[in-house]
């Protein structure tokens, strides 16, 4: 019996060699990137005066602050927006205006809309400039005497 046992595993291991190996195969793929410049945002502030201790007084974009974003040519963009809500204790602030232009014209510009005070939208330029200009409505209320500000915050980053 043990003849038969040691013949099968002969006959099965001489079956094994015969078999054709197994094909291989290889593949690859190239990666790319593109460097783009840096982008920078400069700014202009958006200065509503002088204001009562009750008033309302309204900053239209054109008139307001301005950003200047540099980037790469025809790359998009998010920017990305951070509107305070208030100056200070009873100075709100509301009605957002914002513009937006390849050129330094916030009359031809185009409107953005601002629902909330913060938010995100896209754009790109052929030149690699753009321009956002900003206003806004002011409401003071028993506000106490004194000088108020807040940051605007823009955050652009490459989509």
């Amino acid at each position: 019996m043990r003849l038969r046992q040691t013949v099968a595993l002969v006959c099965l291991l001489a079956a094994g060699a015969a078999r054709p190996a197994w094909a291989q195969t290889s593949g690859s793929t190239t990666m790319t990137g593109t460097v783009l410049t840096a982008i920078t945002v400069t700014g202009s502030d958006l200065r509503f005066g002088n204001l009562l201790s009750t008033q309302t007084k309204r900053v239209a974009a054109a008139a307001g602050g301005r950003f200047i974003l540099t980037m790469a040519a025809s790359a998009p963009v998010t920017i990305a927006y951070v509107l305070p809500a208030s100056l200070g204790p009873n100075v709100s602030l509301g009605a957002w205006d914002l513009r937006s232009n390849t050129i330094n014209d916030p009359a031809t510009g185009s409107t953005v809309v601002v629902g909330s005070t913060s938010g995100s939208f896209t754009a790109s330029t052929a030149t690699g400039t753009l321009y956002l200009w900003i206003g806004a409505t002011v409401t003071t209320s028993s506000a106490a005497i004194g000088s108020y500000s807040r940051p605007i915050t823009l955050t652009v980053t490459y989509n």
